[in-house]
Order: structure tokens, then C-alpha cells, then sequence
């Protein structure tokens, strides 16, 4: 069910695991000259929903929800589970948390930009029927070269953590979830995102491209929700590692344009 990390030294390393089952959405990776990002099939509003508001952008009909792009504006979403809080609406005031991370991997959002939105308006979820999973809610890291990391819950608010480095799974990190517990942390990904910070923290010095493959595939998941697109962003080469369905064995470097 998804795992994230960022990592800010001399330079942004930050990398990110996607687990879905398959059928549960339409999604595609797109290695582009000026992104890299997973897009899905966005649920568009339907007539009756209301006027649309002056934010909503859709490319294509395709929504960006997780990657990276040529500046280095790193955006992803992860599934919150069993949290209930922000359902989607349509309205002026309320900004979805898969159009903010559109707008920053697009290049129409920089993190400050993302700082500004999320103190303006009320974070969202996503539509329902968007993804085919049970209690559809997310939340998400947004973060650049030399920026703070912006932590995202619809709900919960908004955070700018302090730390070099962090990592996400799928339980709320503004709110711990009451029955997160030893017996509930492979539910939750707590084990997920444990694993992640001890390698975070004993890299922290010499933190490589290497090391955050290492992290993805020490977090890969199989079975039903299996990974299907993993990535590593490396700001000093402004390029992306990655590979699909979960074979590290095959990894692709992709140079961003200019």
C-alpha cells in the first residue's frame, strides 16, 4: 500500500513505491522530458456536482498523483487507512489532495506555492470511486532542493518537518491511529516505514541513488497489492531510477530535459 521517502542532504534523494492491486485503478508511469509520474484516469465531475472551481487543472484527463519533475518538485499521495475525515467536495475552499500534488508535479506549484494552498484552503480526499479500495483517503509528502518537507493529511492539516529525512506508509502521521499496535503494524506499514528510517538514519551521512533502491526493495510489497512502479529521484543528476512490478533487477535511469 505505498511507501515514501525523502532524504535532504548536498542533495534531494527521495524515492517512492507504489502498491496497488491490479484493476483496482487505471494507472500508467510516464517517464516525460519535464516529469516523472504515475497518472491515473481522473473521476471527473459529473453534471449536477456544481460549478467548477477557479484551481481544477486536468491534464488530459489524466491526474498525476505521484513523481517527480525537472525542477525537482517531489509530490506523492499514499493511502491513509481506516481514516474517515475530509471526503471530497467540490467548492472554492476545498483543495483535493490529488489536484495540489498535480499542480507540483506539473510545475504549477512550487513547495511555497504548496505551503500557501494548504494554509488557504481546506484539504480534501480524492473522489470516491477514484480507486477501487475500501475507506478512500490520503495523504503525502511535497518537497524540492534545499526546501522543507511539507507533510499533507486531509483532516489532520499540515505539517513542515524539521528533520533531513523522513518516511510515509499508510496510517495517519498527525493523528496515530488508536489500535496501531505491534500486531497491526503490517496492516498499518508501520514495519514498512521502520525499515526505512533505520536506513535513512544510518546513511544519513553518505546518502546514496543505491541506498534508496535498497529501500524500495527492502519495502517491495507482493501478493494482491504488489509493487507496480517504483522510483528514486536524485537532484544533483536531475534524473529518476526506476522499474516496474517490482524487479529491481531491471532499473532505468531517466534524464530529465534541459
Amino acid at each position: 500500500m505505498c511507501t515514501a521517502f525523502i532524504h535532504q542532504g548536498e542533495h534531494l534523494i527521495c524515492g517512492f513505491n507504489m502498491d496497488i492491486n491490479e484493476g483496482a485503478m487505471d494507472y500508467q508511469a510516464y517517464a516525460q522530458p519535464d516529469a516523472f509520474y504515475v497518472g491515473v484516469k481522473a473521476m471527473l465531475p459529473l453534471p449536477g456536482d456544481g460549478e467548477l472551481p477557479s484551481h481544477f487543472r486536468l491534464d488530459n484527463g489524466v491526474r498525476k498523483i505521484q513523481g517527480v519533475n525537472r525542477n525537482g518538485v517531489f509530490a506523492v499521495c499514499l493511502n491513509n487507512m481506516n481514516f474517515s475525515k475530509a471526503p471530497f467536495r467540490l467548492a472554492e475552499d476545498a483543495l483535493p489532495i490529488d489536484q495540489l500534488m498535480d499542480d507540483c508535479i506539473s510545475g504549477n506549484a512550487t513547495v511555497e506555492d504548496a505551503c500557501r494552498m494548504v494554509r488557504e484552503k481546506n484539504m480534501v480526499n480524492v473522489p470516491t470511486g477514484a480507486v477501487e479500495i475500501p475507506s478512500l483517503a490520503f495523504h503525502g509528502f511535497i518537497t524540492a532542493p534545499g526546501s522543507p518537507i511539507l507533510l499533507v493529511e486531509p483532516g489532520n492539516g499540515w505539517r513542515l518537518l524539521e528533520e533531513r529525512y523522513a518516511a510515509m506508509t499508510n496510517y495517519a502521521l498527525l493523528e496515530l491511529p488508536d489500535d496501531l499496535t505491534p500486531e497491526t503494524w503490517g496492516y498499518y506499514g508501520k514495519d514498512r516505514q521502520d525499515t526505512a528510517m533505520v536506513l535513512l538514519r544510518q546513511r544519513e551521512a553518505h546518502f546514496t541513488v543505491e541506498d534508496g533502491l535498497e529501500i524500495l526493495q527492502k519495502t517491495r510489497q507482493t501478493g494482491a497489492w504488489a509493487t507496480r512502479v517504483s522510483f528514486v529521484y536524485h537532484s544533483g543528476e536531475n534524473a529518476v531510477y526506476y522499474c516496474l512490478q517490482g524487479d529491481f533487477d531491471q532499473i532505468t535511469r531517466h534524464f530529465f530535459a534541459g
